[in-house]
This record gives structure tokens, C-alpha cells and sequence, in this order.
């Protein structure tokens, strides 16, 4: 398994799936600010949102964090080069929230 650091990325996000919407929430690296959106649970939105991270983090990767390990939103932003997925297990973000 590849290690990473938290330098490797222009940004950490993690998105709470759900069937109507997904909720992000974006962390530029080196900075304290964070931004929350809600984009809609339709391949369009996820697609521009992809886009719109690529534009905004040109050239540079972008770690992605989900509690799934598999399903159409894992499938759908496997294919974005500057994305790195990172799955959560469930029980372990159950446990976190306790």
C-alpha cells in the first residue's frame, strides 16, 4: 500500500453520500479556511464539480475521502485522474462519532 502525506494534496474533501444530494466539505491544504456545498446526486453535478476542482487546483491532486468502497459515486469519480479516493469504512465513522 502507497503512503501518503497530507502535502501530497492541493486539498482534502470529504462527501457524505446520500441519494439525493452529496454534502462537501473542501479544506485547501495550508490554509484554515473550509467550504462546505451541496452538489445534486445526478452525474452532470458530479461531473462539474470534478471540473470545477481541476480548474480551480490546476496540476495538482486532490485526496477524496467516502464512506462507501464501492457504489455509482466511487465508480464515478474513479475516472478523474486528479483525484485520489480514499474509502472509509463505515463502522470505523461510526465509531469516530461516538
Amino acid at each position: 500500500m502507497k503512503a501518503y502525506n497530507i502535502d501530497n494534496f492541493a486539498a482534502l474533501i470529504g462527501i457524505d453520500w446520500a441519494d439525493k444530494k452529496h454534502d462537501i466539505c473542501e479544506h485547501p491544504n495550508h490554509t484554515d479556511k473550509y467550504h462546505y456545498s451541496i452538489i445534486k446526486c445526478k452525474p452532470e453535478a458530479l461531473y462539474e464539480w470534478a471540473m470545477s476542482l481541476k480548474n480551480r487546483y490546476p496540476n495538482q491532486q486532490i485526496a477524496v475521502a467516502c464512506e462507501l468502497k464501492k457504489g455509482p459515486l466511487i465508480y464515478a469519480l474513479a475516472k478523474y485522474n486528479h483525484i485520489s479516493l480514499f474509502t472509509i469504512n463505515p463502522s470505523t465513522v461510526a465509531k469516530y462519532r461516538k
